[in-house]
């Protein structure tokens, strides 16, 4: 497809997309409650001539699986949203400035849309999984079984139409730090909580795993300080501080060495938890799915794609490990997911709706 057709290609699929991507956003499917989408889009495959089954998984619902045929590429992405917590209106999604806003716009009900609109473009091999719990657990991937003759997976999550080859690895922390209190008036008599907590935190900074650097995650190592909370009220020299955190690192260190540092940094913290702990992991450039979804992106868009590493979790993590050759593909920002303004372009996920098709078609060819 030459670059100069795309737009008229486009118009012919935004009409239906953006109607699944709406329709997809009204289902509450936080995590826990995937079920509610589960029969309308048990549906809508079936009519896109898939054969449809749930596969059950213990604890969090059940998947929704799809195929065509035997073999072709393993589209995998994840039916939950994450909470709206004080999202204002997370359920009522709308089409504002030509992009689709609302919890799950980008990550990623926007996404399967886009597949959707790929899956009804093509008649060749493919196989399909839409699993549960990915915002907490990842016990829907987790569960998958590799199918038959499947030689790569692309797992859809926000990349801006960037192939992501590398995953960052993850250790998620829960630090208690002790204080000893003293009347809020005489702040010198005791020992803030708080106070020390914010130093652990600056030397966590500057632990040498923080320089680490990667070609696809430039900016090295990284640190979210998600919450924090301690003390009582301001007449009181808080005598405790909890901090929830989570740390993110490019491939080349080990969760165990993150760990190791992040301990040693912190060794003066009343006790340090260990919540998650997930290794990074690369995709080698000459894999088949890299070479197709190269081929299939450039055939759509006229040039050559940008390559990048995926800085969050996701179901790719648990594909890995099962040892399929995998990336990490879609459309919009990662920085707006999450965010009470979730949002993805429409031109976004036409483009992969049609890059999508274009790897099914080339898939049993290369």
């Amino acid at each position: 497809m030459a670059y100069r057709s795309l737009s008229s290609t486009i118009a012919a699929v935004k009409e239906i997309l953006v109607r699944w991507a709406l329709d997809l956003l009204r289902f509450p499917t936080v995590t826990g409650r995937e079920e509610l989408c589960a029969e309308y889009l048990a549906e809508e495959l079936e009519k896109l001539g898939m054969q449809v089954s749930e596969q059950p998984v213990l604890g969090a619902g059940a998947n929704i699986l799809a195929s065509r045929g035997e073999g072709g590429p393993w589209i995998v992405t994840h039916l939950d949203v994450y909470p709206p917590f004080e999202h204002p209106d997370p359920f009522l999604p709308r089409l504002e400035d030509e992009a689709v806003v609302g919890r799950g716009a980008v990550d990623a009900k926007g996404q399967i849309a886009a597949l959707l609109c790929a899956l009804q473009r093509t008649e060749e091999p493919v196989q399909v999984a839409l699993v549960v719990d990915e915002e907490e657990l990842g016990r829907g991937s987790e569960a998958l079984d590799v199918p038959p003759k499947v030689e790569g997976a692309v797992i859809l999550e926000p990349t801006n139409l960037r192939i992501a080859v590398a995953e960052a690895g993850s250790v998620g922390l829960e630090v208690l730090v002790r204080g000893r209190p003293a009347h809020g008036t005489t702040p010198w008599a005791g020992d803030s909580a708080i106070e020390r907590a914010f130093i652990l935190y600056q030397r966590l900074l500057s632990a040498p795993f923080m320089a680490h650097r990667h070609p696809l995650f430039p900016r090295g190592a990284w640190v979210n300080l998600g919450r924090i909370e301690g003390g009582y009220d301001t007449m009181v020299v808080p005598p405790h501080c909890r901090m929830e955190m989570d740390l993110g690192f490019a491939p080349g260190l080990t969760a165990r060495e993150v760990i190791r540092q992040t301990e040693e940094a912190m060794a003066e913290a009343e006790r340090i938890f260990v919540t998650d702990a997930w290794e990074p992991w690369r995709t080698d450039e000459n894999e088949k799915v890299v070479r197709v979804l190269v081929q299939s992106y450039a055939k759509v868009v006229g040039h050559a794609p940008s390559f990048t590493g995926m800085p969050s979790w996701t179901d790719a993590a648990n594909v890995v490990r099962k040892g399929v050759p995998t990336v990490v593909f879609g459309a919009g920002d990662l920085a707006l997911a999450h965010t009470w303004h979730e949002a993805v372009r429409v031109a976004e996920l036409e483009t992969l709706a049609l890059v999508l098709a274009e790897l099914i078609r080339l898939w049993p060819r290369i």
